[in-house]
């Protein structure tokens, strides 16, 4: 959702030789929700259905006596359960963004962001469903007179978090639901703006780079963890311009994101939900993203300005090459997302005032205010920011 404007209006660029600073903090709401594929509201959360299959992984005697089950009552060994759990999932995430600008001419600038991740996930645990272990007596009863045999399936363990844990990891090979807390760096941006037309009062700037997958992937043995970044090698391409009108300035951007082929382990799940326990590997080619963000700013004086706009964002599906076609398909299609996001935002500046010899020193102060209007696929998130810049 951040973007690295050197000056209030889009096109223009750093003066030869000067030097710019950027520290920007954000901070997430509580994360819990995204909007599904059908651009409806859905937790972050994950059900667990304990059944047969992942009963007999957790203790040696219960393998025993369902593996009898399985033998002579199948139809009960396939609709038995021990209950279901739902892990309730929510998210903190801050970032800390560092950008560096460099004018190399009065139309070229250099510039850099790395971004610094503080992420928390806290997991709280509910039961939500009981053991079908009287029912499924009841239908061996029935079943008795084929077989000869009626196992006591109350003698089977009752559902808690311990035998879930222990079905995540021995059954299914997760690591242990829980707390998760990680920091680190993210994917560094390296590029350059370059101011390639101007006339009065206005401009049009086109800037690349690249995108380097330096930020922690997305463990796929981890259900509650996030990644800090695409996870590809990408580079970029953008474009726009600035146009002052009295005390308005409007501007517009827009811009293409590509990342290269890789290969890498993941696990078919459809949704946060869906635990599978086969990881196979993939190679992933992901889809193009596409950002259009329109937005103005309104001068109140020569020290304060307020901003406001819009920008939509559609990354495209991912193809996925593996030896299961269903499984490419299930990856592939939870791989697109989009999202409209409203911004607002108010800035101190001393940049004009240094300009006309009344300030010491040309800086910044700006908060900002960003939230998700809809989306596809994506978090149902608002951020707050504060952004200092210096110019030297």
């Amino acid at each position: 959702m951040a973007t690295f404007n050197v000056l209030a209006r889009y096109d223009e660029t750093l003066p030869k030789g000067v030097r710019l600073a950027v520290v920007r903090e954000v901070q997430s709401n509580e994360i819990t929700h995204l909007l599904n594929q059908q651009t409806a509201p859905e937790s972050y959360g994950t059900s667990v259905n304990i059944d047969a299959k992942a009963l007999s992984k957790i203790d040696r005697a219960d393998d025993v006596f369902l593996s009898d089950l399985k033998k002579n009552s199948p139809e009960v060994y396939e609709n038995l359960t021990a209950g279901a759990y739902d892990f309730d999932v929510k998210a903190n995430v801050k970032v800390t963004g560092i950008g560096l600008g460099y004018g190399l001419s009065s139309n070229l600038t250099l510039y850099s962001i790395i971004p610094f991740y503080r992420a928390s996930i806290n997991v709280k645990t509910k039961r939500t469903a009981a053991n079908n272990y009287k029912e499924m007596n009841e239908i061996q009863n029935e079943n008795a007179k084929a077989t000869g045999l009626v196992l006591d399936l109350e003698s089977l363990p009752d559902l808690d978090e311990g035998i879930v844990q222990s079905a995540i990891v021995n059954y299914y090979g997760y690591n242990p639901l829980g707390e998760w807390q990680a920091s680190g760096i993210g994917d560094i941006e390296l590029g350059f703006k370059y101011r390639f037309s101007s006339w009065k009062r206005g401009g049009a700037l086109v800037s690349s780079g690249l995108i380097l997958p330096t930020g922690r992937e997305d463990d796929p043995d981890t259900i509650q963890d996030i990644g800090f970044g695409q996870g590809f090698l990408g580079t970029f391409i953008e474009s726009g311009v600035g146009h002052e009108l009295k005390r308005v300035t409007l501007n517009f951007r827009t811009r293409f994101d590509y990342f290269f082929k890789e290969t890498k382990e993941k696990r078919a799940q459809r949704s946060s939900g869906d635990l599978k326990r086969a990881k196979d590997s993939y190679e992933i080619q992901p889809g193009v993203k596409l950002t259009v963000n329109p937005y103005l700013e309104y001068s109140l004086n020569s020290w304060l300005s307020f901003s406001s706009g819009l920008s939509y964002v559609a990354k495209f599906q991912d193809d996925y090459q593996s030896q299961n076609s269903l499984n490419d398909h299930i990856l592939e299609s939870n791989s697109s997302y989009s999202h409209t996001v409203f911004d607002l935002g108010l800035e101190l500046s001393s940049v004009k005032a240094y300009m006309a010899k009344k300030f010491s020193a040309p800086l910044s102060l700006t908060g900002r205010f960003e939230k998700v209007l809809s989306g596809k696929n994506t978090p149902n998130i608002t951020l707050y920011s504060l952004e200092a810049r210096i110019f030297f």
